[in-house]
């Protein structure tokens, strides 16, 4: 429908002017841009918004009426925007340009793993065929969720850790909800520890030992 709006510049304009004098700033449908993080998203988003106006459009461009969602489809494109909807919220606030978000990547890891689960359970026992096709999409996205997870293991990003336990907020609290090893530390407590008291040891050590005492 985007498409057949925005095929011709007459098209665009009587959808423009269909929402005149109805709203405080007419716009458009968007585009799906596959190499533009929430595209997908945010299409469905406004088409959504602007459904009342589509459906005007399509008063006078009749030959499109065939590409009109059905009430059965509107109600998937809902409940995808349920769904994805804290997914946007936290890639626009980790792809923000200001502030630091380094000291947030595995805090923002847990609560999309958390949100994920919650939502594949939510259609465990549900059989309509567009519930279940949703269900694996989103076992899918986990599982992608996931392959990136594991390249935090990686030594390049050991500074994710790094900025994690420099959050005051929350410091090794985040890594505790692991499992504890015989002496009541994660592996995680472990290296960071490890990297912290190597650090100083490089960089501080020789200074505070020749500090003149007060």
């Amino acid at each position: 429908m985007s498409i057949a709006v925005g095929a011709s510049p007459q098209r665009g304009q009587h959808f423009i002017e269909i929402q005149n004098n109805r709203v405080k700033i007419p716009t458009t449908l968007l585009y799906d841009v596959k190499t533009r993080w929430n595209s997908t998203l945010n299409m469905l988003e406004r088409s959504v918004r602007l459904r009342e106006f589509t459906k005007d459009w399509l008063q006078t461009y009749g030959k499109f009426t065939p590409l009109w969602s059905t009430p059965e489809e509107w109600r998937q494109i809902e409940y995808i925007l349920e769904v994805l909807q804290q997914i946007r919220f936290w890639t626009l606030w980790m792809s923000k340009t200001r502030g630091v978000t380094i000291h947030r990547v595995f805090q923002v890891y847990q609560d999309i793993f958390d949100h994920l689960e919650i939502q594949i359970s939510k259609l465990e026992r549900q059989r309509m065929q567009w519930k279940v096709d949703i269900r694996e999409g989103l076992v899918k996205a986990k599982l992608k969720a996931a392959s990136y997870y594991d390249k935090t293991e990686s030594p390049r990003c050991f500074l994710f850790g790094i900025g994690t336990c420099l959050n005051p907020y929350s410091k090794l609290n985040l890594f505790r909800e692991s499992d504890l090893d015989a002496s009541g530390e994660t592996g995680y407590e472990k290296s960071y520890k490890k990297a912290f008291i190597a650090y100083y040891d490089l960089y501080y050590a020789l200074i505070n030992n020749q500090a003149p005492d007060m």
